[in-house]
């Protein structure tokens, strides 16, 4: 913490010799261990992003959750700060509290634009976080049906299960979508060619789920792709 403080103050005090204004330096006070930069890439602050960069303030530092200043980005969908973060050499793969790295926490919150950025400089799509669901398994389980299609066009893994260690084990992006009746999510999934067939630990399919749930419009689209009873 303390560590942190000094590097805030330094870039304060390099910022005011190089700029009209310094650097801001306010940070989350319900966050005791959140940083100027931190705090600026989650409020979209882009501008004092780059001055706090350019400081020299280190891109990578994490709170006390693991959390990075790129992850805080991420998850609010600001592209450009996502950007700029990774040229000053954040690190894209890095992960934080349950394994979410910046690309999940983009692709939950549907941030397609963002997502395509991550990828694009290096993400990894197959990635999956401490409850073994993939990226794509958090897009579609949000019915972020864009950003499935994007994470599919980038190489995730359509039929990809949750592993057989994990408490969720053998669930698809495709149960993900049916069981939260997200409709669109599942034709898109089912085009790309999910097993409709495939089953979780306890041998329950995406259309058990969407059943039980009583997402009728989902079933009978199950049920026309070739889902067994």
């Amino acid at each position: 913490m303390k560590k942190q403080l000094f590097t805030a103050a330094l870039a304060l005090s390099v910022c005011a010799a190089a700029h009209a204004a310094p650097c801001n330096t306010t940070t989350d006070k319900a966050a005791s261990s959140s940083t100027p930069l931190m705090y600026s890439a989650r409020t979209g602050d882009a501008e004092n992003v780059r001055c706090l960069l350019d400081a020299g303030v280190d891109a990578n530092a994490a709170n006390g959750a693991g959390v990075t200043a790129l992850m805080f980005a991420a998850v609010n969908g600001h592209t450009a700060i996502v950007q700029h973060l990774i040229d000053k050499g954040a690190q894209v793969n890095i992960a934080g509290a349950k394994g979410l790295t910046a690309l999940m926490l983009a692709a939950h919150k549907g941030h397609t634009d963002t997502v395509r950025l991550l990828t694009q400089r290096g993400a990894q799509v197959n990635a999956a976080d401490d409850d073994g669901h993939t990226v794509l398994m958090l897009a579609a389980g949000q019915g972020r049906t864009d950003t499935a299609r994007l994470l599919i066009e980038q190489g995730a893994q359509v039929n990809a299960a949750v592993a057989k260690d994990k408490e969720t084990a053998g669930v698809t992006a495709l149960m993900s979508a049916a069981v939260d009746g997200h409709a669109d999510t599942v034709r898109l999934l089912l085009e790309k060619g999910a097993d409709v067939n495939a089953t979780d630990k306890n041998g329950v399919t995406a259309l058990g789920f969407a059943g039980a749930e009583g997402h009728i419009a989902i079933v009978e689209m199950l049920r026309a792709a070739g889902a067994k009873e």
